[in-house]
């Protein structure tokens, strides 16, 4: 039954996905969808991910790995192909084929990988089966929002089955521990880490600009339009003593941040067109993977998907630099970090109160945020329970 609808569903939905990935600059491959090609990898270890974000929380475990083995990596986003050939050279980079069980089957032959780790949620039914007949299945970050846990829920009698095929699952949270731990008899399956995000947030690019000296910089990250209309109101606050950086979530909305940016009458200039000192009132980042190395430079951090109600973006990045950050109210994907460092988190609803959060950052004085002994610990959780299921599967 699972098979039928999907199989309907992705003849409804395919030439939708064709067309607006196209729209959008990026290319969905029908060949690699179907897995219409020929290829060969000896030694593989096959990472699976959805999209960008996940792609930058496996960073650390990829890194542990490449040396090792051959990486094959499946996206399931356009955009998310994209960002892994730029960023992950060395890898074999796939879409993942529809998730239908032959094609699962046609695709583990060609690369006949040792094991398959997916990152956080990504629990297609026919991908997971049919792997872990073959190879063991891991899941690692693994999470549940407290939203797809009612649908999960609701849809217990598919995730009870997708959950009993996993290996091992290593879960970010007591709390996504438990709502997993409620789709599986053998608990355990499922062990607690910790965040994966507090790992891959301290992996960055060596960048060197020159922002002015005499002026403070506000770096606003992972952006949407109602942040950006936000922030360039309150920005005329601050527009004689400092510089905005924008980073939009979505790079293929950098004409209309242009266009905002126009309105409010400031001076900009693109990150991709630096040639000397940043000289103007607002630095647009359109190129992806430089944000966290901006980090370093802000007087003031901003978060994105925080006021646009989306749950939030990763605020480990700045945390780990010792930069509090601001965010909104809607941070529902990321409250046990809120949670977890709320002396270092302001949290604001209209303009005034992003105002004088910008203000208190900058009389600040630096603070230590205590948080490098928890990577260390969470990285040799990671790697302890990894090592044990891909030496099993190779012995």
């Amino acid at each position: 039954m699972y098979t039928l609808i999907y199989v309907f569903l992705m003849f409804l939905l395919v030439p939708y996905l064709k067309i607006k990935s196209a729209l959008k600059g990026y290319s969905f491959s029908l060949k690699e969808r179907f897995v219409l090609y020929k290829d060969k990898l000896d030694n593989t270890l096959w990472f699976h991910c959805a999209s960008v974000g996940e792609l930058n929380t496996v960073r650390p475990i990829y890194n542990y790995y490449k040396d090792r083995f051959n990486i094959l990596i499946t996206v399931s986003s356009p955009r998310g192909k994209k960002y892994a050939v730029d960023n992950f050279p060395k890898a074999k980079i796939r879409e993942l084929p529809f998730d239908i069980t032959f094609l699962i089957k046609k695709f583990i032959n060609i690369y006949n990988p040792k094991a398959l780790i997916i990152v956080e949620e990504e629990l297609w039914l026919n991908l997971i089966k049919a792997s872990s007949k073959n190879i063991p299945v891991v899941l690692i970050n693994g999470r549940i929002s407290p939203s797809s846990f009612k649908v999960y829920k609701f849809l217990s009698f598919i995730y009870k089955k997708i959950f009993s095929y996993f290996k091992l699952i290593i879960a970010r949270s007591k709390k996504d521990a438990d709502y997993i731990s409620y789709f599986i008899d053998d608990k355990s399956k499922i062990i607690v880490c910790g965040d994966l995000k507090f790992i891959s947030s301290t992996i960055k690019k060596d960048i060197d600009l020159n922002f002015p000296k005499n002026k403070k910089i506000i770096v606003a990250g992972s952006t949407y339009k109602s942040e950006e209309k936000l922030l360039l109101e309150a920005f005329k606050e601050f527009k004689n003593n400092a510089v905005l950086v924008l980073a939009p979530r979505h790079l293929e909305r950098l004409n209309e941040v242009i266009n905002m940016v126009e309105e409010n009458g400031y001076s900009y200039q693109l990150y991709s067109k630096i040639t000397g000192n940043i000289n103007k009132q607002v630095l647009i980042v359109d190129k992806m993977g430089i944000l966290p190395s901006l980090y370093k430079y802000a007087d003031a951090v901003f978060i994105g998907g925080t006021i646009e109600n989306i749950g939030g973006h990763n605020i480990l990045e700045a945390l780990v630099e010792n930069k509090p950050v601001i965010i909104g109210k809607n941070y529902y994907k990321i409250k046990p970090l809120v949670k977890e460092f709320k002396d270092y988190i302001f949290i604001v609803e209209t303009e005034n109160q992003l105002k004088e959060a910008v203000e208190k950052l900058f009389n600040q004085k630096n603070k230590n945020i205590p948080i490098k002994e928890k990577i260390d610990k969470i990285y040799k959780c990671y790697i302890k329970n990894l090592e044990k299921v891909i030496n099993e599967s190779r012995s």
